[in-house]
C-alpha cells in the first residue's frame, strides 16, 4: 500500500464507510502464517463518522446447522464486534461494547490496530498481541478491505 494517511481529521474521513473483506492472515509468531477462515473468508466493516465501528467475519464455507453441536460448532468460524472508536496517526483503537467472543470485553475491551489506506483499500494489522484462540501463542493479525460503493 501506498501511505498512511497523515492527518487524524484526513484519516477520519477516509475510514467512513462500508468495507468488504478480501483476505484475513494471522503471523503466528514462529510459525507459518494461516488464514484463521480460510482462503476466502466473509466479512465487513463499517466506520461511521459518529465514531461506531462494527464488524462481522465469518469463514467462507458455512453450512447451516442440523444439530446442536454443528449449531455451537458455528461460533470458531465468526468473529462479530462492535464498539466506539478513537484515531491517532495511523493508529485505532476501538473500545468494544458487544462481541461474539466474550475475550474482546471487559479488560480486553480495548483493541489497538494500525491502518493504511490506498484509495479504495484498507489494512488493517493488529500489534503482536496474545492469541485468543491458539493458548500461549502470540499472534499478529493483517486484514486486507475493499470500500463498498
Amino acid at each position: 500500500m501506498a501511505s498512511v494517511v497523515p492527518s487524524t481529521d484526513g484519516a477520519r474521513t477516509q475510514l467512513f464507510g462500508t468495507w468488504k473483506l478480501t483476505s484475513w492472515i494471522t503471523q503466528v509468531i514462529g510459525e507459518d502464517s494461516r488464514e484463521p477462515y480460510g482462503p476466502n473468508p466473509k466479512g465487513r466493516l463499517v466506520i461511521t463518522p459518529e465514531g461506531h465501528w462494527i464488524v462481522i467475519i465469518t469463514a467462507a464455507n458455512r453450512q447451516a446447522p442440523k444439530t446442536t453441536d454443528e449449531k455451537a460448532a458455528l461460533l470458531d468460524s465468526m468473529l462479530a464486534y462492535s464498539g466506539k472508536y478513537s484515531i491517532e496517526g495511523n493508529k485505532i483503537t476501538t473500545t468494544i461494547d458487544m462481541s461474539s467472543n466474550e475475550s474482546m470485553t471487559g479488560a480486553n475491551q480495548d483493541q489497538a490496530r494500525f491502518f493504511r489506506i490506498d484509495g479504495d483499500k484498507l489494512e488493517i494489522r493488529t500489534p503482536e498481541i496474545a492469541s485468543a484462540v491458539l493458548p500461549g501463542k502470540k499472534v499478529v493479525g493483517s486484514l486486507w478491505f475493499e470500500r463498498e460503493r
